[in-house]
């Protein structure tokens, strides 16, 4: 049955599928691929510094390695890397890993992950993450990749599982949906799971449906979240849903999140709970000449404050693509203010609009 579990995230950073073999004996394969990219942010976006309009250019590599070793069994690696242009009044300056892992793959029985990668609930929630840049508000921020991951992956008959670990880590992204916050906290352990089902064609494409579930707790000593509140728990989960093709033809994709985070109080030590749930929508169109275009509705309701201040923050995101070969891929984005709440600002939400062009080369 077609699948696609990882179509979304492949279509939108496909540069790992057009990775080059370099060397290919004897059962073993070498590949090296990557991207450089240049995009213009408008003065409202995050991207850039306050009011400004700026280009920004960055690079990644990757490496992988791949050697079978029994009819059922292969072993495998891959690791990537961020490069930013040098500028130190840019963001990002410098080089730092992406994504860093080894495995074993069992074939029909599946396969092990060990590294840096993602946890297993966020192949539940990406059925909407289209955008390059914008959009995606209600996607938690702790379902980038991960250090300390132990994931277990099943694909056959229509299924997709997934299993993972987290071990032990220092300075996590765990904190609700708010991205300008970036705050980290100090992790004991966790887990989340996920599955999705798809069907091979209802109307005019693979229907897939989808659920997870994660579970971050923190660690008793020293897991400050900021100079007064320390860590304690964090539980996510949502549903997903992806009908057709990013890359060809009709797509629409949805999903639901919820988040409940528990804190302590150091000074008072009291605990309190901020909770946010959210939903987004997303349909769009690839033409066989290259050409897409999406539009989506993003709403997230939150408290950020850990008081009994709603904050609801709704945007409409909009992306046009266009893919001049394999390795040539343009696309401008943009996004509006759909009536958030007054209050989003103050804690720290942008209501802008934000604009940006794009052009990246894949290797």
């Amino acid at each position: 049955m077609k699948k696609i579990v990882l179509a979304i995230v492949a279509a939108t950073a496909c540069y790992s599928a057009n990775a080059a073999t370099v060397y290919d004996k004897d059962g073993t394969t070498f590949a090296v691929g990557g991207r450089v990219q240049a995009v213009v942010y408008n003065g409202k976006s995050s991207k850039v510094g306050d009011k400004d309009n700026s280009l920004r250019n960055t690079a990644r590599l990757n490496v992988s390695g791949n050697t079978k070793v029994f009819d059922w069994l292969s072993v495998y690696a891959f690791s990537e890397w961020n490069m930013a242009d040098g500028n130190k009044a840019g963001t990002g300056d410098g080089i730092n890993t992406r994504e860093q892992y080894v495995g074993a793959n069992f074939g029909k029985y599946g396969k092990l992950t060990l590294g840096k990668t993602y946890d297993s609930l966020r192949s539940a929630l990406v059925t909407t993450y289209v955008t390059d840049d914008f959009g995606s508000i209600a996607q938690p921020n702790h379902l980038d990749r991960r250090t300390g991951q132990i994931k277990y992956e099943y694909n056959g008959y229509g299924l997709n599982f997934q299993l993972s670990y987290q071990t032990a880590e220092d300075s996590l992204d765990v904190v609700t949906t708010n991205k300008f916050l970036n705050k980290k906290a100090n992790v004991k352990a966790g887990f989340s799971s996920s599955i999705a089902y798809t069907f091979d064609d209802v109307v005019f494409g693979p229907l897939s449906l989808r659920a997870g579930y994660s579970y971050l707790k923190g660690q008793k000593q020293g897991d400050t979240l900021d100079a007064t509140n320390r860590f304690s728990s964090y539980k996510t989960g949502g549903v997903g849903l992806a009908w057709g093709k990013l890359t060809s033809g009709l797509y629409f994709g949805a999903m639901g999140t919820f988040g409940v985070e528990r804190m302590n109080e150091q000074a008072a030590r009291t605990e309190f709970t901020q909770k946010f749930k959210g939903y987004e929508l997303v349909a769009g169109y690839k033409f066989d000449n290259g050409l897409g275009t999406y539009i989506g509705y993003n709403l997230l309701d939150t408290n950020d404050t850990g008081k009994d201040e709603k904050v609801i923050y709704r945007r409409i995101p909009a992306y046009v693509t266009y893919s001049l070969n394999p390795h040539f891929f343009m696309w401008s984005e943009m996004e509006f203010d759909a009536n958030s709440s007054d209050n989003c600002k103050d804690n720290k939400y942008e209501k802008g609009t934000y604009f940006s062009v794009g052009a990246r080369y894949i290797f």
